[in-house]
């Protein structure tokens, strides 16, 4: 099925995802991506009961995976995105790791509140459009240096690790133009584990940590220019005029001066 026969229609005429655990009227939902390394990604929503208005919709995105996940695995993953949580806040949406019976087998999937993706901050072919979104927006520039302050220490810290930059979906802006990071599996490339294979080095992982320094400098490389444009734009700004005082009105029964 591609991704265009999944993006309209109506409830019922979306398929059932086989996840025993969620409840029926959660596994219905639309795939609106199939680009990544792990998982597809699949959107939902959920009406809380006993609210008859709009704002009683949930809307959450399930991670279905590609490949077989067992306990361990959940237990790394779930502590990697609660350290990459905890530092990033709300840029990082709220979401469980769940093993259940998937397609009649047990398996991992990610239940995540839905995040309304803009625009793609990290792809280089946006850098006009991007710099300028930074320049009109202090709450983005201040979510992306604390990114990028964030992404350096733990390349800097112990046990060096990268951010997962790799996926250029991974870091975008939502509609309401904040910073966020949407990406759940394996959130973090470990430099050390590039020579475990007897000795060998893993072409593949390195190229991944390769691409994602790479954008890690030219967001930060946008951040700057961002801010030269915003100085930029209040040095032309052009001088007012003191404001003149209003002339005082005379005490009663006082002439005026003339």
């Amino acid at each position: 099925m591609s991704d265009e026969d999944t993006l309209d229609g109506k409830d019922e005429d979306k398929p059932a995802l086989d996840i025993a655990c969620l409840s029926p009227d959660c596994r219905r939902a639309t795939l609106v991506s199939t680009t990544g390394n792990h998982c597809q990604v699949w959107r939902g929503s959920y009406k809380q009961l006993a609210d008859d208005s709009d704002e009683g919709y949930t809307e959450f995105v399930i991670k279905f995976p590609l490949d077989q996940y067992h306990d361990a695995d959940a237990r790394i993953l779930a502590k990697q995105y609660g350290l990459l949580r905890d530092a990033m806040g709300k840029m990082v949406p709220a979401a469980l790791f769940v093993i259940s019976r998937i397609n009649g087998k047990p398996n991992l999937f990610v239940l995540a509140r839905a995040v309304n993706i803009w625009f793609n901050i990290a792809n280089p072919r946006n850098r006009e459009e991007a710099i300028g979104l930074l320049r009109d927006s202090p709450i983005a520039r201040d979510q992306l240096r604390r990114f990028l302050d964030q992404a350096r220490r733990w390349r800097e810290g112990p046990n060096p690790r990268v951010i997962d930059l790799y996926g250029l979906d991974n870091l975008v802006m939502d509609n309401r133009r904040r910073i966020r990071f949407v990406d759940s599996f394996y959130v973090f490339f470990f430099e050390d584990m590039l020579h475990m294979l007897g000795g060998e080095p893993d072409v593949e992982l390195q190229d991944k940590i390769n691409v994602s320094l790479a954008r890690l400098d030219y967001l930060r490389e946008i951040l700057d220019l961002a801010e030269q444009a915003l100085v930029q734009m209040s040095d032309q700004e052009p001088e007012q005029e003191p404001e003149q005082q209003p002339e005082a009105l005379p005490e009663p029964g006082q002439q005026p001066d003339r």
